[in-house]
């Protein structure tokens, strides 16, 4: 599909969000947490106050939008090296923002995000010159991505998201006052503002206390993730990984049943009570280490009109002798699979340690290589 082909697709499911909004978070049920309506019920009332509250389990809420799965799907089927381009002339909504474009601003802010272009589009913000009431729907999204999924974004990126935040800031803080003493009181000297104009003042104070608000979320974000570190919480990046890797899953089109495997997997691991569990959980790592290759194997072979075998050892060479894999990549993911192996097939059970490693280390090197995928413009 191309750029244009592609954007005009966007952007009639853009418009329907607008019309018909699909974006909603839905509390995630688990054993040991909350009951989910009173879950639900306090989302309501968090979403009245600011700064938000931010949820340090960001498990307990999951993105649900037909129209986001929608662009996913639409991005996919664009080449690899076109994808910027449209990424780009999607964010004009942005640069332009209108109000008849407000729900849909909220549906580009979580697609925008989650496909790894947050530096896009928190540039695309420094553009306007005036608050809008679209532009402050981006930002309440954002406010909600932190409060209720924080680990979708690193904690450099949360500094990142302030610093580049101010210039829109203070675009709308200009518009919250039209003229004031300069001394702070009723007498003296008072100052106009030469930026002021009739009709922004709400929206303006409205941006001001949004971003004041994400602010605060950032630090709180932050302050989890060296609360993690220092009490050896499970790790969160690795979560943001997780969640990376299975938007890579989704995106190049790969077996649902890939991401079905990872999230057993992560669930097993979450509520282990005893080392069977543990060993289902590294079983199911395994077979997501090995179908992972084998069904790329299957596509770049497909791809250059060769064949491959579909088990293990076959695919893995054909990796290294087509390039794909380096020597020393498929070294490491030999090594890892036979790991898998030890721990999670031969033994009757599992200890806690070893299904740690293994489950980081699978995510962290899932994300190595179907980012190297991605870069080969191949799909499955």
């Amino acid at each position: 599909m191309d750029v244009n082909e592609a954007l005009e697709k966007a952007t009639r499911i853009l418009a329907e969000e607008q019309a018909a909004p699909t974006l909603s978070y839905t509390y995630v049920w688990k054993a040991g947490h909350a009951d989910g309506v009173a879950a639900q019920r306090n989302l309501l009332d968090d979403r009245k106050r600011r700064p938000r509250h931010v949820n340090e389990d960001p498990k307990q809420f999951a993105l649900r939008s037909t129209n986001f799965d929608l662009l996913i799907r639409i991005l996919s089927q664009v080449p690899e090296d076109s994808r910027l381009i449209l990424i780009d002339r999607l964010l004009e909504l942005v640069r332009k923002p209108n109000h008849a474009s407000a729900k849909a601003l909220a549906l580009l802010t979580e697609f925008m995000i989650r496909t790894g272009h947050l530096k896009n589009l928190l540039d695309a913000t420094t553009v306007p010159t005036m608050p809008t009431a679209a532009l402050g729907n981006l930002l309440i999204e954002i406010e909600e991505m932190i409060a209720l999924n924080f680990n979708l974004f690193s904690d450099s990126e949360l500094v990142l998201i302030p610093e580049r935040l101010a210039n829109l800031r203070e675009i709308a803080a200009r518009q919250t006052w039209q003229a004031r003493y300069t001394r702070g009181f009723r007498t003296g000297p008072k100052e106009e503002n030469p930026h002021y104009r009739p009709g922004y003042s709400e929206t303006g104070k409205e941006i001001v206390e949004a971003i004041d608000g994400i602010t605060e979320e950032c630090r709180k974000g932050r302050y989890f993730y060296l609360k993690g570190i220092l009490q050896e919480l499970p790790n969160l990046e690795i979560d943001s990984d997780k969640l990376r890797v299975e938007g890579f899953l989704d995106t190049l089109g790969f077996n649902p049943l890939l991401t079905a495997a990872l999230k057993k997997a992560d669930e097993l691991y979450a509520v282990s009570s005893d080392a069977f569990d543990l060993k289902s959980c590294i079983g199911h790592i395994r077979s997501f280490v090995e179908h992972l290759h084998i069904d790329s194997g299957a596509a770049i072979a497909k791809s250059t009109s060769q064949t491959v075998v579909d088990k293990w050892d076959p695919t893995l060479t054909f990796l290294r002798n087509c390039g794909f894999l380096t020597e020393q990549q498929n070294k490491f993911a030999r090594g890892l699979y036979a790991l898998l192996s030890d721990e999670g097939v031969h033994p009757l059970i599992a200890e806690r340690e070893f299904a740690r490693l293994l489950r980081n280390m699978s995510i962290e090197y899932g994300l190595m290589f179907l980012t190297m995928f991605e870069k080969k413009g191949i799909a499955i």
